[in-house]
């Protein structure tokens, strides 16, 4: 009977609606489904779903009380009947917008899109960043780190290489810390990928008596970063290949994770928009707070995010700020 579109049930018709915000054309068929109700003396439409800001959703909602009668109920209505092993999925997403969504129906209005917040439940924070003003000075570097994650080919169907550059000082009043000064990703062919990173290297930053060139270059030893490697060694280019062993993705970001938590890393203000990172530095901040662990898996290896270079070049640099202290 559930995958009937249109059943008789106690004498009444009955026209199946299950998760209609879920739908993809929903205003479209919801249009054509008014056309069709025309059976009967009182035909009634029943529709369940999980709330989400949809338009149709929110017209319904707002005509509660008039034509349409809206009901609600929680899982745990029904946690009875629930299998075990769904039961302890679903609650582990108590506490969270998803969580409110799923298991509460409550309608979450700064959902954009449907798309539940990427950051929330992130091992990084956004706030957790701090914020360089807009209108200081670079403070006085003491080392300057350049950090590359090369992509495995120049496709766009693979992750871009990329590339973060990390001033690294001590300010008046507290321990080491880094700031990201500059970063990008691109999808480059190798002969390409070479005069771009010789010419950052060259980038001088900070000015009058606070100059500073770049110490040293991070590349991860694995695909293009082995060839790269070799020819900065060539080129006389103080570079370092970097080698996470066995440390898994998850055991490299936590690290990271305790730094930028304590305070230690910060990111350009805009110049614009006063409390928000420069444009360059968005893509890199959402990234990184993007990747969480998946839910039931902790410890198992696994990072949930769309796209890990930026993560990682961003974790070779900052890395070695936890082991200065004051």
């Amino acid at each position: 009977m559930a995958r009937d579109p249109e059943f008789i049930a106690n004498g009444i018709v009955v026209h199946n609606c299950d998760e209609l915000a879920a739908w993809e054309y929903l205003q479209e068929s919801w249009d054509m489904i008014q056309f069709g109700i025309r059976l009967g003396n009182h035909t009634k439409l029943i529709a369940s779903t999980t709330p989400k800001p949809k338009d149709v959703v929110m017209a319904l909602i707002d005509r509660d009380g008039d034509d349409v009668t809206v009901t609600r109920a929680s899982t745990y209505a029904n946690i009875k009947n629930l299998a075990p092993s769904f039961q302890k999925q679903i609650l582990q997403y108590e506490g969270t917008k998803l969580g409110r969504q799923e298991i509460h129906a409550e309608i979450i209005q700064e959902i954009h899109a449907e798309i539940i917040d990427p950051e929330e439940g992130g091992i990084v924070k956004r706030d957790w960043f701090k914020l360089w003003p807009a209108a200081k000075p670079l403070p006085k570097f003491d080392f300057v780190l350049q950090s590359l994650d090369c992509a495995t080919s120049e496709k766009t169907i693979n992750d871009p290489t990329a590339h973060i550059t990390i001033g690294i000082f001590k300010p008046e009043d507290g321990s080491m810390c880094a700031l990201v000064v500059d970063c990008w990703q691109e999808h480059l062919q190798y002969p390409d990928l070479r005069p771009k990173v010789l010419d950052e290297y060259e980038t001088v930053y900070g000015e009058g008596k606070n100059k500073k060139r770049v110490d040293l270059l991070l590349v991860e030893d694995k695909s293009a970063g082995i060839s790269l490697i070799q020819d900065l060694q060539r080129a006389g280019v103080p570079v370092q290949a970097y080698n996470p062993g066995r440390a898994d993705k998850i055991q490299r970001l936590s690290i990271v994770s305790n730094i930028i938590k304590a305070g230690r890393v910060w990111v350009p203000e805009s110049s614009n928009k006063r409390g928000f990172v420069r444009d360059w530095a968005e893509g890199m901040i959402s990234q990184i707070c993007s990747f969480r662990l998946p839910q039931g898996l902790a410890g198992r290896g696994r990072l949930r995010g769309r796209r890990q270079d930026e993560q990682q070049a961003t974790g070779q640099p900052v890395r070695p700020v936890g082991h200065h202290h004051d």
